[in-house]
């Protein structure tokens, strides 16, 4: 570089030489040109030049304080406002270091722009700084930022206890949500419910939303298929009482800080089989890799010692009892269904010999968890009736009376009715309400039940509610007799009598408020005020 200055230089010089002589040559004969020729060089042209060189020197000093005043401004202020910036989606965001917000562009030209006029330095060169700070904002991805512990505090504390179970479960799984969003471990699965993917697809919206991630929770699935293999297969469990509701409401608060939390656990522990392998303890581990550390046929000796007993070959027990506790030891041990039913059944046939074909019958097993099963079954089957629906037909419309139990009704119902017939039952009637929902989607599956509670369309010999209820009728309307005052009565004032009623006469059983009143707005549809109120004067005179 010095020797190539040093050959310009000498040109440079020769050059300069060789045009004054040229000059002089040309106006040797002119005495005045001469004459300006010798003022321009000897007299100005020192000068000019002494004047240029300061000159240029103080532009020199000027632009390297400038540089420095630059970068140390660009340096504070990118320091003191934590911008980021994503380019799939051309987002700019900010960090408070508490919370996580998308930002407008022009928001922060706005910021920064008061600052380099409030700094005053730099408001010759507050254009240039302007592009040279959005450029290094734009080399700042989000998914570089570390969040302060605080951020992540508020994530696991939002996450654990009403979602997950254990802050390390937290951990796992958004571990998983950081891998997905850098699109680590695509060849792994997640097996989940149905419940939990409801609440992976409020995350998926949100990530579309804020970092324009599509595939966030991609890789979650809630039915395992014969392509997966066990080995890339993992299991992760939610609380599953959660409100979806409440669960949108959060994300559109903290759904931003949740995502940079999981890309900051996915690049901390690498991916989430290392964290698992580092931070989670026993239990953790062996759950999320039960199906990557066993086969099927293991499966169906776990479920067999836990759920079959050997016994004499008096006792046998039908393929569909079989397949309902198979179901009932998946979800007790929160376990997806990972063995096809024909494959369950011939691994099954494999372990124990005797089998019926005709009567699809195991023969010398049975269950401690089968009696109650099959009491209810009993149950079920000799005191509940299919229903019609009750019609009436007025001027504007045809009003319809669904019948209906609902699950603690039948829960109340079988108890009674296996202290009545214990010597034909095995167990002692005792059954929750989800057992009773499971059992009659599986053996009873074409009756109809609403909000998992209710079951439609049904009567049982053991109850008539709306007798019940029509005989109640003469005990208030001599109660409104009484009161002649009253011009009108309210639903829950009717409700009310009627429940006096049944305790004065004894009731085993009292109808619920919400299948009273729908028996009152069918029996009196065209007479109800104010959506609840009722003349007493009708009462009277149509019940």
């Amino acid at each position: 570089m010095t020797e190539k200055y040093n050959i310009n230089k000498l040109t440079i010089q020769t050059e300069c030489v060789d045009a004054i002589k040229t000059l002089m040559e040309k106006y040797k004969d002119d005495d005045y040109i001469i004459q300006r020729i010798y003022s321009h060089i000897v007299i100005y042209l020192p000068n000019t030049l002494e004047n240029e060189s300061k000159n240029h020197e103080k532009r020199i000093n000027r632009n390297n304080h400038l540089t420095e005043e630059q970068q140390i401004f660009i340096q504070i202020f990118l320091s003191k406002h934590k911008y980021y910036y994503l380019s799939n989606n051309n987002f700019f965001f900010e960090y408070d270091g508490e919370k996580y917000m998308i930002i407008k562009e022009d928001d922060i030209i706005h910021k920064l722009l008061s600052s380099i006029s409030k700094d005053r330095v730099l408001v010759d060169w507050k254009y240039k700084t302007k592009m040279n700070v959005i450029k290094q904002i734009k080399e700042r991805s989000l998914f570089s930022s570390i969040p302060e512990s605080d951020t992540i505090q508020k994530i696991l504390n939002i996450l654990y206890p009403s979602f997950f179970t254990s802050k390390n479960l937290v951990k796992y799984f958004l571990t998983i949500i950081g891998d997905n969003i850098l699109k680590k471990n695509n060849s792994h699965i997640y097996l989940v419910s149905s419940k939990m993917k409801q609440f992976l697809n409020e995350i998926d919206s949100i990530s579309l939303a804020t970092i324009g991630n599509t595939n966030t929770t991609s890789n979650f699935m809630t039915r395992y298929h014969e392509n997966h293999s066990y080995e890339n297969s993992r299991l992760i469990k939610i609380n599953e009482n959660f409100s979806i509701e409440v669960w949108r409401e959060l994300l559109k608060k903290y759904g931003l800080d949740l995502l940079c939390v999981a890309v900051h656990y996915s690049k901390r522990y690498e991916n989430s089989d290392k964290f698992i392998e580092i931070k989670a303890d026993e239990e953790i581990s062996n759950y999320v890799n039960y199906l990557k550390n066993t086969c099927p046929q293991n499966i169906v000796n776990d479920f067999c010692n836990k759920y079959i007993v050997e016994v004499s070959d008096e006792f046998t027990m039908d393929w569909k009892h079989i397949h309902f506790i198979w179901k009932q030891f998946l979800s007790t041990y929160s376990l997806p269904n990972v063995i096809y039913s024909n494959t369950l059944k011939n691994l099954l046939k494999d372990k124990y010999n005797l089998y019926d074909d005709k009567s699809d019958t195991f023969i010398g097993i049975t269950s401690k968890h089968l009696p109650i099963h099959s009491d209810f079954i009993k149950f079920f089957e000799n005191t509940i009736s299919i229903s019609e629906n009750i019609d009436i037909n007025n001027a504007n419309k045809k009003i319809v009376f669904i019948n209906e139990l609902e699950l603690d009704e039948l829960a109340s119902l079988f108890k009674i009715w296996s202290k009545e017939n214990n010597n034909i039952i095995m167990s002692n009637g005792n059954i929750s309400e989800e057992n009773i929902l499971k059992i009659l989607i599986h053996f009873f599956p074409s009756i109809e039940i609403a909000e998992d509670k209710y079951i439609l369309n049904i009567t049982t010999k053991l109850w008539d509610k709306l007798s019940d209820i029509n005989k109640s009728f003469e005990y208030i309307k001599e109660k409104l007799i009484l009161d002649k005052n009253l011009t009108y009565i309210t639903f829950e004032e009717v409700y009310n009598y009627y429940y006096k009623f049944c305790k004065i006469n004894s009731f085993k059983f009292i109808v619920s408020k919400r299948y009273f009143e729908k028996y009152l707005y069918f029996k009196l549809y065209d007479h109800i005020d104010y959506d609840k109120f009722i003349k007493t004067s009708i009462f009277l005179s149509v019940l």
